[in-house]
């Protein structure tokens, strides 16, 4: 008994794809990706991390339930199919919520021209909750590194960002009164800084680094972000 088959070529336009067309895959619903198309990978990511700040902290320290997030829509650009190597460029929004024990205060310079930030350990009465908030538009941008095989797929993605801040503002309670200030007067809106992720599948290890300052007058506390943390990669 004789047994024969045969392969349906790759090319057979009534073949189904294995890939869904629409926004969940090219960020566009005009046509479905073709079979020569490389696989794409982390478009939509959230970043939950520990944040803080480094530099001339004067010795205040910051809580260990200090928790902010970011989240990134990206363009995932292989350089061919079978490349493991891209890049990533996109838009994203970071809220970095420091807990921290200090108290920050406005001095006016002896000239009168200008204003200048001190932050130094709080020593009033108690607060029950003391957190400075910092939130940014990103452009973020990424070099990325991947292995071949499908599952178990390992990623390392260095990458830098920049941003500008949209928001800040200062939240502490005392008793049950509640207090809010905004607008540091020296704030340093322009931010950047390189970033990584390192992991696995749709699970990786994320840090940032600020290069700049949170505050322009030199007599300021010199402060930079910092942030470590996950990352999860969505589709």
């Amino acid at each position: 008994m004789t047994v024969s088959s045969y392969g349906q070529s790759v090319s057979d336009p009534d073949r189904p794809l294995k890939r869904k067309a629409g926004i969940m895959r090219y960020y566009t619903g005009l046509s479905a990706p073709g079979e020569n198309t490389a696989e794409k990978y982390d478009r939509l990511n959230s970043d939950f991390f520990y944040n803080t700040w480094l530099g001339d902290v004067n010795d205040v320290s910051t809580k260990f339930y200090a928790l902010g997030h970011n989240i990134n829509l990206m363009f995932d650009i292989p350089f061919s199919k079978t490349s493991r190597m891209g890049i990533g460029i996109g838009f994203g929004y970071s809220h970095f919520n420091v807990r921290h024990e200090g108290g920050f205060s406005f001095i006016d310079e002896p000239t009168g021209n200008s204003v200048f930030t001190s932050l130094a350990p709080y020593t009033g009465p108690k607060r029950w909750i003391n957190r400075t908030v910092f939130n940014f538009i990103e452009v973020p941008f990424e070099i990325r590194f991947r292995s071949q095989k499908e599952r178990g797929k390992w990623k390392f993605y260095p990458g830098f960002k920049a941003g500008f801040m949209v928001e800040n503002y200062s939240k502490w309670r005392v008793e049950h009164y509640e207090y809010k200030e905004f607008n540091f007067p020296d704030l340093n809106r322009i931010h950047y800084g390189p970033t990584v992720r390192i992991g696995r599948d749709n699970l990786m290890l994320f840090g940032y680094y600020d290069m700049t300052t949170l505050f322009t007058n030199t007599n300021s506390n010199k402060l930079q972000l910092i942030a470590v943390g996950i990352s999860i990669g969505w589709f």
